[in-house]
């Protein structure tokens, strides 16, 4: 179902999806405009555009949002239909998501921003591929646990920073 073709290059389908898209293809200001009905790996492509142009902040909006709704996605899918999306789910994370987040874990104020963005933009749009009503439970938990997340990040700035400055990582 899934081909990994660079990190650009990305072909999926889902199932309901009437043909094969081709990521590539896509302009990044299509791939927002669609983002409620595209699969998440879709949003990992739009912030590894967005952070090779600079644009960090706006990357790590999107990866979050990406991270949010496959972690819907894979919580949500039958478990056979769920072993695709697993996997690249796993390299999204590596590829896209350490670079999003060695950037964004530079200033916790941003880092809590783009996890609030997400959840706000998940929470007031529509989702493509999970029934929000059916399936409220699993979101429910999936989103606390980012809330979770981001509220230890806020607890955590000087054990953050401390820690990226020994790793040789920016704080701004």
């Amino acid at each position: 179902m899934f081909a990994l073709f660079g990190l650009f290059g990305l072909v999926f389908a889902w199932p309901g999806a009437a043909e094969e898209l081709d990521l590539s293809k896509l302009s990044n200001q299509k791939i927002i405009a669609t983002a409620p009905e595209l699969h998440p790996s879709a949003l990992y492509v739009l912030a590894a555009r967005l952070l090779a142009q600079g644009k960090g902040q706006e990357a790590a909006n999107w990866m979050y949002a990406g991270q949010l709704r496959y972690r819907i996605l894979i919580a949500t899918a039958k478990q056979a239909a769920s072993g695709n999306d697993r996997a690249l789910f796993g390299a999204l994370t590596e590829q896209v998501g350490r670079p999003v987040n060695e950037y964004i874990a530079g200033d916790p104020d941003e880092w809590i921003a783009a996890i609030n963005w997400a959840l706000e933009w998940d929470d007031t749009n529509p989702n493509g591929l999970v029934d929000k009503t059916e399936h409220a439970a699993i979101i429910s938990e999936i989103r606390k646990n980012l809330t979770k997340f981001r509220d230890d990040i806020d607890g955590r700035r000087d054990e953050i920073a401390r820690e990226r400055s020994k790793n040789g990582l920016k704080n701004r």
